[in-house]
């Protein structure tokens, strides 16, 4: 049965980072729905075991923090926030460092996937009468939104796991990532500026964007979001429940929201949940095959706390993991032999930003990048494996030193 659950697997995360199948429209939720129907009914995995494969705490935590961002959106503010940026920087250099900084301490706070979905159109149209490259400013929305991720457990969703999982305070988690994070946006911001050097040369030909390129604004709802997820922020870093927070801010806000709860309804992305609760069955399927276990309880077994060897071996693992089946997955696998090692707390901090910052590394490492390219095609702009990989590779061996560095200091 291994050959069988493992043949799934591959063919489960070739048509995620696909797509495609003469015949058939998949997307990324519906493949992983398929792979984990396939982990049962063909692969022999129990149906008791693929129940207990799905986190419940992180799926209710992750429907909490989508139903807060949803009214942000519906309210009009990540609309702003793009307009904002677009018209306040007035020269290439500048506006990438903008679209960055907000990309990444945005994504910090509200999920990185959710911030790319609305990010890409909204820049885009920006650009489009300035006369300029959109691909610097693409890659600076999906690589600044994977590195300012890390900083926080709502940041994105392997970091609910590892929040979930390890134990950690929210104070703490944030207080210990966001040098590395703040750190990786300056390196971000300083590849793509020599990367792309020529084109940032070049001025504007027209201005930016006026109030009327953004949807109507409803102040009151964004203020009310903006209330509660302060709030839940306040609860989290006081040490109260991650799910329970959330979901119970959700809950509020929908009887605050002064809306009808169908309009913010449609905006969360459910297809995100299935496809999280699909991956916990899949990856549960595999997580004894050889060569998980050689990733897995192999490496973790050279793991003897000692700080910079543990930290370079994680992110090494968290790396080749992350690319090979994508960020989420590698936490999943990791997650059962964390808590058995010696200093186990570092070991989480140092998967959390690792598998984050390697989902820079190319087009198919993480959600938020893949997101940015389908936003991007979906306008007529398109975002290559080879356009990711070349930036990718300097953004992710320069964040991954920094991130290892800072982290053994600050930890030590």
């Amino acid at each position: 049965m291994t050959s069988v659950r493992l043949a799934i697997f591959v063919v489960t995360y070739v048509l995620i980072a696909a797509q495609q199948v003469p015949g058939v429209r998949l997307n990324r939720p519906a493949a992983s729905l398929l792979g984990a129907v396939a982990m049962v009914v063909l692969g022999g995995l129990p149906t008791r075991d693929a129940y207990a494969a799905i986190d419940i705490d992180v799926i209710v935590f992750l429907l909490g923090v989508l139903l807060l961002v949803a009214y942000l959106d519906l309210g009009g503010f990540f609309d702003l926030a793009a307009v904002w940026i677009a018209r306040r920087f007035r020269s290439p250099r500048a506006l990438l460092a903008g679209v960055i900084a907000a990309s990444g301490l945005l994504s910090a706070i509200f999920l990185n996937d959710t911030v790319c979905l609305v990010f890409v159109p909204l820049v885009l149209a920006a650009l489009e009468p300035l006369g300029v490259r959109p691909l610097p400013y693409l890659l600076g929305i999906a690589f600044a939104a994977n590195v300012g991720s890390a900083m926080t457990f709502t940041g994105n969703p392997q970091n609910m796991l590892i929040g979930i999982s390890s134990g950690i305070a929210y104070r703490d988690f944030w207080a210990l990532l966001a040098v590395p994070s703040l750190g990786g946006l300056a390196i971000v911001y300083g590849v793509l500026a020599f990367a792309f050097r020529r084109d940032l040369a070049q001025p504007f030909s027209t201005r930016t964007v006026s109030p009327s390129d953004a949807r109507l604004i409803d102040r009151g709802l964004v203020a009310r979001a903006l209330v509660l997820f302060g709030g839940a922020l306040v609860a989290w870093l006081a040490g109260l429940s991650l799910p329970v927070v959330a979901i119970a801010a959700g809950a509020l806000m929908i009887v605050i929201g002064n809306r009808d709860p169908a309009a913010a309804f449609a905006k969360v992305e459910w297809s995100l949940l299935l496809f999280f609760g699909s991956l916990f069955v899949v990856v549960r399927g595999v997580e004894s095959a050889p060569v998980f276990v050689d990733l897995t309880a192999r490496a973790a077994s050279t793991l003897h706390g000692a700080p910079w060897h543990d930290a370079v071996v994680t992110s090494a693992a968290m790396t080749a993991l992350s690319n090979l089946v994508s960020n989420v997955p590698a936490v999943i696998l990791w997650r059962p032999v964390v808590p058995h090692l010696p200093n186990a707390r570092f070991i989480w901090l140092v998967m959390a930003m690792s598998s984050t910052f390697a989902g820079n590394l190319t087009l198919l490492g993480s959600m938020a990048t893949l997101i940015v390219a389908e936003r991007a095609a979906a306008h007529g702009v398109h975002l290559r494996f080879g356009d990711v990989l070349r930036a990718g590779v300097p953004v992710t061996l320069l964040t991954l030193v920094w991130g290892v560095a800072s982290l053994v200091w600050i930890a030590r």
